[in-house]
């Protein structure tokens, strides 16, 4: 791109239909990823629909929500040069997680056990209850992630796991709406400037 000292008229209006077709192109891609977006969400509940016909409205409900919730996805967000912002969906390591889990509850169960002193029942002595086993595997149970899938159940209809798998789909898609959006105001704030650049050469060229 020419400095704006050296551009004429003819070259921001050579940029400007660069601009506008940059603009249709987005807006197209736009229009379909919306379209895939609200079919994705519609299949979604409408299998979620199926599944709560089959196991009963009180089986998929929000009472089998886990009490703790780890998001299994992330939202990276980064700037292009021209300004911007571009969204990305990211899924978390489950593997390094789980293995860092088992890592941790091996070495809180190792140690414990050998350490309990029972004491004998004399005057005023009483028996320390030994530790419980389950207590130094508790915080180990919920550092892994876990499939949502699970809190309905083991053996879960398949049009639970197609409602899940839509849903997914719809947030890469929601990812890829925002990131367009993004770039089509980026694009009409740059073509707005560049508008006004060109309204202030043909101003310079009509006193000249």
């Amino acid at each position: 791109m020419a400095p704006a000292e050296d551009r004429g008229p003819a070259e921001v209006c050579e940029e400007l239909d660069q601009l506008i077709l940059h603009l249709f192109d987005v807006l197209e891609t736009l229009q379909t990823k919306r379209e895939a977006f609200n079919a994705m969400v519609e299949q979604g509940w409408f299998s979620l629909s199926k599944t709560r016909y089959a196991m009963g409205n009180k089986s998929v409900s929000a009472l089998q929500f886990g009490h703790q919730m780890t998001p299994l996805v992330q939202v990276n967000t980064s700037k292009k040069e021209k300004g911007q912002v571009e969204f990305q969906v990211v899924s978390d390591n489950t593997d390094a997680s789980r293995e860092k889990a088992e890592n941790t509850a091996v070495v809180e169960e190792i140690g414990p056990h050998e350490q309990v002193v029972r004491r004998r029942k004399g005057p005023g002595n009483a028996k320390v209850p030994d530790a419980p086993q389950d207590a130094t595997s508790k915080p180990a149970e919920g550092l892994g992630k876990q499939d949502p899938l699970t809190w309905f159940g083991i053996l879960v209809p398949q049009s639970l796991r197609q409602a899940q798998k839509s849903f997914q789909e719809g947030i890469h898609l929601a990812a890829e709406i925002a990131s367009l959006q993004s770039d089509l105001e980026t694009t009409r704030r740059q073509y707005h400037t560049l508008l006004g650049e060109k309204r202030c050469l043909l101003a310079r060229e009509k006193q000249s």
